[in-house]
């Protein structure tokens, strides 16, 4: 039974009861929910028990999104911790939990600062310390060799300083016997400054005069990059050289097999993109999860007619988000996977998926998602719910889309 079907229920008092086995179960989220619908219809003398109710729910789920917080911190995810401690700050009811996320907020705004500040004094010679660490061997020998001249133009190009720092490079590159790695980094200064052309040619070159195994890392980024660039160019062939050179450089690495899907997929070679995606997810395995690689996987095995792998992928996408406890789905996942529950006539399943993206980061078709969760929910016979979906739908979309618009009119008629 979907999450919709357990809410709309016209019960206040059974309606309470599986909110209280949802809280004990620690399903806060769809607690909250389920105490919110008992609100809608509950007599007066019981409001204030079930508003308290929710209101726990709100703080659970505070301090859950806390010791996700805390958790990313020990890993040194300050972005995701960031995340965590100001949706937190969005639920929170209670003293406690708002005052423990923002002490922890703060502190990570006051680190920011402190390493922002630090970045701005930063030194020309700390900043070639930093810029040496990342050099492969051969690398720093060749580098050598062109003195304080190249030192400074790296520094320029730290800076984003592009026109000093190219004109720096070019005139190394006047005098250097045997260039490898200065192609690297005219290749970046020309491409900073947009010069397509100019900085293609020089990452050719660079990845011409590697060998196997050389700045395998250096090697996959110019070829990902080259590859990107031929594609802007509509030359798939030469795309595609560049995406096997990729993956020749890093074999075991999923990343170049990801590209390289992706890219088929978007060019119509579905079941080629397949195979492709297929072994990125193998190498992936002592990687972590990637769900841009889940996503992908789930939206061609779609185009191939493998409509059950494709649920099954996009519901891992979902799944790791809701781990994370971030109900903002990826829309190409959430979109489809609302389509493959409604060919299957799972509408309440796809009703939820489209009600989720109606509250999510995608607010261009906010209009468009309240609009298909109304008319799923009506069709299913929740009507009050579709009756509220349809009419946020209508305000949003009211003199943006005509047609959209036309359609909410005609599924509101009487």
């Amino acid at each position: 039974m979907s999450l919709l079907k357990k809410l709309f229920s016209a019960d206040p008092a059974g309606l309470e009861k599986k909110a209280d086995a949802l809280y004990s179960a620690g399903d806060y989220g769809s607690a909250k929910l389920a105490y919110e619908k008992a609100l809608d219809t509950a007599p007066a003398e019981a409001r204030p028990d079930l508003e308290t109710k929710m209101q726990r729910c709100l703080d659970a789920i505070a301090h859950r999104r806390i010791d996700e917080a805390k958790a990313y911190l020990k890993q040194g995810a300050i972005e995701l911790a960031t995340q965590e401690l100001e949706g937190a700050l969005e639920v929170a009811v209670g003293q406690a939990a708002r005052a423990e996320a923002s002490a922890l907020l703060d502190g990570l705004e006051a680190e920011d600062a402190r390493t922002q500040a630090a970045s701005l004094e930063m030194t020309d010679e700390e900043r070639i310390a930093v810029l040496m660490g990342q050099w492969e061997e051969g690398q720093a020998d060749e580098y050598e060799a062109y003195g304080d001249d190249l030192l400074h133009a790296l520094v320029m190009l730290h800076k984003e300083q592009a026109d000093d720092a190219l004109a720096q490079l070019e005139s190394l590159l006047e005098i250097a016997l045997a260039p490898r790695y200065l192609w690297l980094e005219i290749g970046r200064a020309r491409l900073l400054r947009e010069d397509l052309t100019g900085g293609r040619d020089a990452l050719e070159r660079f990845v011409a005069v590697m060998g196997d195994g050389e700045a395998p890392e250096a090697q996959l980024a110019a070829n990902l990059t080259l590859a990107r660039l031929a594609d802007d160019r509509g030359e798939f062939e030469e795309a595609m050289r560049h995406f096997e050179a990729a993956v020749h450089t890093r074999p075991d690495d999923y990343r170049p097999y990801l590209a390289m899907g992706a890219f088929l997929r978007e060019k119509g070679h579905a079941e080629e993109a397949l195979d492709v995606l297929r072994t990125a997810l193998e190498l992936s395995r002592t990687s972590g999860t990637d769900w841009r690689l889940l996503e992908e996987l789930g939206l061609v095995s779609e185009e191939v007619g493998k409509a059950d792998d494709a649920r099954r992928f996009f519901e891992q996408v979902i799944e790791f988000f809701t781990n994370h406890q971030i109900t903002d789905f990826p829309p190409p996942t959430a979109t489809s996977l609302a389509r493959l529950y409604e060919s299957a006539g799972r509408l309440e399943r796809a009703a939820d998926m489209y009600r989720a993206l109606s509250q999510g980061s995608d607010r261009e078709r906010h209009a468009r998602y309240h609009f298909e969760a109304g008319r799923l929910l009506q069709a299913i016979g929740l009507t009050d719910e579709a009756h509220r979906m349809l009419t946020r739908a209508e305000a949003l979309a009211a003199g943006d889309d005509e047609e959209l618009a036309a359609q909410i009119a005609a599924l509101m008629q009487p």
